[in-house]
């Protein structure tokens, strides 16, 4: 749920791990994948310094798993973790919204909607690559839910799904996501955000839970599909 793009002003040190962030997020060291120091500082065009400073901030995010005399891994997910991830997102966000209903302010409310109407002007747009495409939908997707989650008022839960919502797996639901599937999508964020309006927390729980467990499903169908794809080029 974090930024998504390198921002000019950044230090140095921030445009390192923000390269390497989105080189995690893209997929371009693959879940799994050893990453070792002197490989990424050529790959960055930097000294290893940077380079061990981000891989620190990268596994705090959950992006990165460091391992004693293995060094740090890209990480990897089971279809048990997605289970146990998105049913504690989906008990999480349902919770915020319920919680925001009495408390989202009129500038709240036009951020979502101005995160909503883009996710749905999306559909009419070219990019120039498909993953410019997917980090613009990751990006109001994250708008949309952050301003949820801040608005709840819970400074603890916030933290907590920091460290659940996997932003990969969200870069790899939108990569695979189709028109149809985008659209529902879309419908869901427009219901949270109609049932919010009204101050109706538990319409906006509901609905929210839906939505999380319509993504999850998503994800689900596709992990399993190349799961299986793998298991029979390994025959």
């Amino acid at each position: 749920m974090g930024k998504l793009y390198t921002i000019d002003e950044a230090s140095p040190a921030d445009q390192v791990y923000q390269h390497l962030r989105r080189l995690l997020i893209e997929g371009y060291y693959p879940p799994g994948a050893r990453l070792v120091e002197e490989r990424l500082a050529h790959d960055l065009g930097v000294s290893r310094t940077p380079v061990r400073q981000a891989l620190v901030r990268a596994a705090a995010e959950g992006l990165v798993q460091i391992f004693p005399n293995r060094g740090a891994v890209a990480r990897s997910f089971t279809i048990d973790d997605l289970l146990e991830m998105y049913d504690l997102r989906a008990l999480l966000e349902g919770h915020a919204a319920y919680q925001a209903a009495r408390r989202l302010t009129p500038e709240q409310i036009a951020q979502m909607e101005a995160a909503a109407a883009a996710l749905e002007e999306s559909l009419t747009y070219t990019f120039e690559r498909r993953e410019d495409e997917v980090h613009f939908l990751v990006e109001q997707n994250a708008r949309f839910h952050n301003t949820i989650a801040i608005a709840a008022g819970n400074r603890r839960l916030v933290e907590m799904l920091n460290q659940i919502v996997a932003v990969p797996l969200q870069f790899r639901s939108f990569y695979w996501y189709r028109t149809e599937e985008r659209r529902i999508s879309n419908f869901f964020h427009r219901s949270i955000l109609n049932a919010l309006r009204l101050g109706d927390g538990d319409r906006a729980r509901a609905m929210m839970r839906e939505h999380i467990f319509y993504g999850r499903d998503v994800l689900l169908q596709h992990q399993r599909a190349e799961q299986s794809v793998s298991a029979s080029c390994e025959e």
